[in-house]
């Protein structure tokens, strides 16, 4: 039985199309389904929660974008006990482009049903200072990638943009306003419980599982998701202007040649700040923090890839 979530909300309206789709396709690949539909926030976790409850594996077709895996990871009982397909419908569709899942409907579900493999990789997981967990696939972040996904999640200009198919341009807007416009606090930062390293007027940090975030920015060039490591961008003590023209570099990783963008290589992350900013775990974003851990869960998700 595969279960398949379509949020038919995600992206440009995609996973509308994908949803008419994907029924003639299984119905003759011999398969047996199940389609739930995603109508508002919380659906995802909740149908993911339902169908995850049995302690048989489970298989989960997912048509969505980024934030959508991100929804279910919150809602499955045991991420060990799925094997996860994506069918990328989103306006970002980071993991897919990470691990080479293609755009294209009928594509992605050869992958899924027919040619695809089975692999178990690395999940990140965000602990809060009140104890509270979230798990992520794609990356972590705290400062201005959050707030640009936060300022997107609300943002009447993406919605537009969405239905125009160019979702993505909203994201670089926002970006621009956003570094000129976010607070910089001061903090420190350790890894795998070594000694603190300590952080001046923090522009963000990301935890990268896989190599882009943010709709194609390659913030963790040398990220794996089976490498039992989180690789972490650092970004602080760096002006405005500079962030602004080292930007343009993240799309192929080169952003690492500017001062003070570090890289960092750690399974355990400790990150503590003067002052509270948004978090995000793959683009969704809740709350805001000043004090967080961030750790990789190994071989923790099957997953469906080329």
């Amino acid at each position: 039985m595969i279960h398949v979530i379509v949020n038919s909300s995600s992206g440009s309206e995609k996973a509308g199309d994908a949803e008419k789709t994907v029924k003639p396709y299984l119905s003759d690949a011999g398969e047996e389904f199940r389609i739930h539909y995603s109508e508002k926030p919380g659906d995802i976790a909740r149908i993911a929660s339902e169908i995850t409850k049995t302690d048989e594996t489970v298989r989960i077709l997912l048509m969505g974008g980024d934030g959508s895996i991100n929804e279910m990871l919150s809602g499955v009982r045991d991420t060990k006990k799925i094997v996860l397909s994506i069918i990328p419908t989103g306006s970002g569709n980071d993991f897919a482009r990470s691990v080479g899942i293609p755009k294209d409907i009928k594509l992605a579900l050869d992958i899924a049903v027919k040619r695809g493999r089975t692999k178990i990789i690395d999940l990140g997981e965000v602990e809060y200072s009140d104890g509270s967990k979230r798990k992520f696939i794609i990356s972590a972040g705290i400062g201005f990638d959050a707030a640009v996904c936060e300022e997107a999640m609300h943002s009447e200009l993406k919605k537009k943009l969405n239905r125009l198919r160019l979702g993505k341009l909203s994201y670089g807007m926002i970006a621009i306003r956003q570094i000129f416009g976010a607070k910089r606090p001061d903090g420190s930062i350790s890894f795998d419980g070594e000694k603190e390293i300590p952080l001046k007027k923090v522009l963000f940090t990301a935890f990268m599982n896989e190599p882009f975030e943010g709709g194609g920015f390659k913030f963790g060039p040398r990220a794996s998701h089976s490498d039992g490591k989180l690789d972490i961008c650092v970004v602080d003590r760096v002006s405005r202007i500079k962030f602004f023209a080292a930007l343009p570099f993240a799309a192929s990783g080169k952003h690492f040649m500017f001062k003070n963008i570090e890289e960092y290589r750690a399974s355990k992350i400790h990150i503590k700040l003067s002052s509270p900013m948004w978090v995000h775990t793959d683009g969704e974003v809740s709350r805001q923090s000043d004090d967080l851990k961030i750790k990789i869960l190994r071989s923790a998700i099957n997953i469906t890839m080329p």
